[in-house]
């Protein structure tokens, strides 16, 4: 059975970090999250894929190609416009076959849901096979209503206390050739897909659902990136997995479960406490401190005295005497000394960010920033929480970034708020004596 994977999206939801890259290339332990869906689904034994591209297409392909080094066959259409699942899936119309996966570029789930959706289109009279999954907040998801075993209605969003059951549909699909037929029928719109699904279960066809409770994460916001990261680190990084030519100094400390990659340096009196993922040729400098689901990528510099916490960071960033918490940092990205990611609200509520001109919760009381590729901090700038800097964009030399950033800008102090004026203190050299004088008393108290 083929497997199509839309990954034409232009990803608005999670600004800044596709403003350049295709939102599925975002790299989690040093994968594209594109590539952990072909990887599952290989798994579950599917090795035929068209992958619907759009918003940086030629990332996708120069990165896959044919699909050889992953043992499948990758072919590619585009979607000329982002307007809607029904109009991506549409490109592929003059290749699939007659059922045929639909699976979203950027969810990470288990092969076990793709094995169980093809057992129950083998066994049954099934001609469409959704996915469901038990939730709570019902009034945030499409609800199937299922009756004798067959999906009778999607009701999206119902409102609380109207749906007709707990069970969520998720992004995967066995979808029939039919369904096309249906799309023409239904103006273009960003739900087109799901009412062509809701007139083929009017026309009295067979839909039936797999109800899945293993994990399901999709990328839909820039914090869902943590869940998918957390999953991902406890998944695939089990004991210390130290490759060739690392280099770990008798002084350094690496702690619990740790994937450090070939070529790493890890210096005196740094600590890797796992779970954490460290990437190849960087460097994580003296007495720093990586923790915490902490994804670090290629050609990194952790520089001296440096925290990195629950963070995942891109390829090629450096930093130097830094806190960096929470936070998502793209690559190519550089700290100045003293730069700080201020991770927690003062009140201790969620933290909210503005997407499309509304403030949506993040469900995350512990939150950072958000960076996006080629930026660039001053010394002792301070970046609150859930701001969010656009690509090739520098925050200044002490500046309190209150709020986002957009691509391309610089966030500087003005200078005219400075008073220079003649200096009418002496600093005598006799005080300092004095005072250390009073300090040396305490020497043998350990002051």
């Amino acid at each position: 059975m083929q497997a199509v994977i839309l990954a034409g999206g232009v990803g608005k939801r999670v600004f800044p970090l596709a403003v350049n890259e295709p939102k599925p290339m975002f790299k989690v332990l040093g994968k594209p999250l594109i590539q952990y869906v072909v990887e599952t689904t290989k798994e579950a034994g599917l090795e035929d894929f068209i992958i619907v591209t759009g918003h940086g297409s030629e990332r996708i392909k120069d990165y896959f190609g044919d699909g050889g080094n992953l043992g499948v066959d990758i072919s590619y259409t585009y979607q000329k416009k982002a307007l809607g699942t029904a109009n991506a899936l549409e490109t592929t119309k003059d290749f699939v076959e007659d059922h045929f996966f639909v699976l979203n570029a950027d969810d990470i789930f288990d092969a076990s849901l793709i094995r169980n959706m093809i057992k129950l289109l083998k066994e049954t009279d099934s001609e469409i096979v959704l996915s469901c999954k038990p939730v709570e907040e019902t009034w945030r998801w499409g609800i199937i209503k299922v009756e004798n075993e067959r999906v009778t209605e999607i009701v999206e969003k119902p409102r609380q206390g109207q749906e007709p059951s707990n069970l969520a549909v998720i992004g995967a699909y066995i979808m029939t050739k039919r369904i096309f037929d249906y799309y023409e029928r239904i103006a273009v719109s960003d739900h087109q897909y799901e009412d062509a699904i809701q007139e083929f279960i009017k026309d009295k066809n067979v839909v039936r659902a797999v109800r899945y409770d293993g994990f399901f994460s999709a990328y839909k916001y820039p914090w869902d990136l943590f869940t998918i990261n957390e999953y991902l680190m406890n998944k695939h990084v089990h004991g210390q997995i130290i490759e060739d030519e690392v280099s770990v100094s008798e002084k350094a400390q690496i702690e619990e479960n740790v994937w450090i990659k070939q070529g790493t340096r890890i210096l005196e009196g740094a600590c890797v406490r796992g779970p954490c993922y460290v990437g190849s040729n960087s460097v994580i400098g003296n007495n720093s401190l990586i923790w915490n689901n902490s994804s670090i990528g290629d050609n990194c510099v952790v520089g001296f005295s440096s925290e990195i916490k629950n963070s995942l960071i891109g390829n090629n960033c450096w930093f130097h005497t830094n806190y960096v918490g929470d936070s998502i940092i793209s690559d190519n990205c550089s700290f100045g000394a003293g730069t700080i990611t201020a991770n927690f609200r003062f009140d201790e509520k969620n933290v909210f960010l503005k997407i499309d001109g509304k403030e949506i919760d993040s469900g995350r009381t512990k939150f950072g920033v958000i960076m996006a590729e080629d930026c660039k901090t001053g010394v002792n700038s301070c970046l609150l929480p859930g701001v969010r800097i656009g690509p090739r964009s520098i925050v200044g030399p002490g500046v309190c970034l209150y709020d986002d950033l957009e691509p391309n800008k610089m966030m500087l102090v003005d200078q005219k708020s400075y008073v220079k004026r003649e200096n009418r203190i002496a600093v005598s050299p006799m005080k300092r004596r004095e005072l250390m004088k009073k300090l040396m008393k305490y020497k043998n108290m350990g002051v």
